[in-house]
């Protein structure tokens, strides 16, 4: 198993944070924070990461590898982008990726913004134990957060719906971006941006592929930070120091 960690954003919204920096390099309790999402990954044992970037900041990911002394193989891939407006979308990079890499499945996909403590060995178990795509969920438990988030309702462990940004969600669970895509869930990506689906969030490919196979969920508690602007930056910071 492959893992990707996504990190080719150009983060507008988090100001003049990024003006010089990654978010994913911006430090979180005296660490970058891909470290951290590097270290939840270690769970999943993949046979190497490959961390996707853009190519404005490409160089200073590049120096975070070289230093980076973990257990993982970290592999770096440049996408040729150097502003917002020259990306094909989160899911057109991740297919563009997939195809390039000639990647089969099954594949980790992890965002590089995203800090937790979820044990993610937990999904690897449930994929060998049923061949299913995996997600993993974390209550917000307030249905006006909710309306933020790709939203999934569970019937027995199962993805029975899955609406991205709700105006009435049905449920406060709401999708992370760790997922683990079957062979079949890779292949699926092609098919859906070939009948046009958005290419800008990979929860409209979920609500997709939710409603043509099984797709299923770990709920998990805890801690989740969905790091998208400076406001939630500094709540992980002060949580995690």
């Amino acid at each position: 198993m492959d893992a990707i960690v996504l990190a080719g954003g150009f983060a507008s919204r988090m100001g003049e944070l990024v003006s010089d920096t990654p978010k994913q390099l911006l430090i979180v309790a005296g660490e970058p924070l891909l470290a951290h999402v590097l270290r939840s990954l270690e769970a999943v044992a993949p046979n190497r990461v490959i961390l996707a970037v853009n190519a404005a900041f490409a160089s200073q990911f590049d120096a975070f590898i070289t230093s980076y002394n973990g257990p993982l193989q970290v592999e770096l891939t440049v996408e040729q982008a150097h502003s917002e407006g020259e990306k094909p979308g989160a899911l057109g990079a991740l297919w563009q990726l997939v195809e390039a890499q000639h990647l089969t499945g099954p594949l980790f996909i992890a965002a590089g913004d995203n800090l937790f403590d979820f044990d993610l060995s937990r999904l690897v178990g449930l994929y060998e134990a049923t061949g299913d795509d995996i997600i993993a969920l974390y209550d917000v438990q307030n249905r006006e957060l909710a309306q933020l988030y790709g939203i999934a309702t569970l019937e027995d462990g199962v993805i029975v719906d899955f609406v991205e940004k709700p105006s009435v969600p049905r449920s406060t669970l709401a999708a992370t971006a760790c997922w683990l895509l079957s062979s079949s869930g890779v292949s699926a990506l092609d098919e859906f941006l070939d009948d046009g689906g958005q290419r800008d969030a990979l929860g409209h490919f979920l609500a997709w592929r939710s409603s043509r196979a099984r797709v299923r969920g770990i709920a998990y508690a805890g801690t989740w930070f969905d790091i998208g602007d400076p406001e939630s930056y500094a709540a992980a910071c002060a949580h995690f120091s």
